[in-house]
């Protein structure tokens, strides 16, 4: 299940730290199109409709470090960077987070670049313990009564 190891996820992290800031935590995640266009996919065609599945997942990795919250969507064997999203630790927008018994969801409700994923508990090592933790640093949004 694993799609990256720790090394490459560190490395990758690694070169957008600023001087002086730590990598605390850091989790693989993925953005999976709507389960309702999957198994539309896969009735139309079996084997093209999880190829089309597997095109239109988007990988993230996800790094909370010293002074920010780093996300990075990332494509190949070696995590190459697509696009990369940063939030200051101190001016986080509201996010909301569950954790089920597989998945640790993260979204963040910020109007100009929002964010969700889900990150597997066997994402990578210890990813569920990383993902939690990412999760615990974000302010929660605000339930409606």
């Amino acid at each position: 299940m694993a799609r990256y190891k720790d090394p490459i996820v560190t490395e990758v992290l690694g070169k957008q730290l600023h001087p002086g800031e730590q990598l605390q935590h850091w989790a693989y995640g993925v953005r999976q199109p709507s389960m309702g266009l999957i198994i539309l996919l896969v009735l139309l065609a079996v084997l093209p409709g999880l190829i089309a599945v597997a095109l239109l997942t988007k990988e993230y990795v996800v790094g909370l470090t010293s002074h920010r919250l780093l996300i990075l969507r990332v494509k190949g064997g070696k995590a190459a960077v697509q696009e990369i999203t940063e939030y200051n630790r101190a001016q986080l927008p509201p996010s909301k987070t569950s954790t089920g018994g597989l998945f640790t969801h993260i979204t963040i409700n910020d109007p100009q670049r929002p964010f969700y994923a889900k990150f597997h508990r066997m994402g990578m090592a210890n990813n569920r313990q990383h993902a939690m933790a990412i999760a615990a640093a974000l302010p929660q949004a605000q339930q409606a009564a």
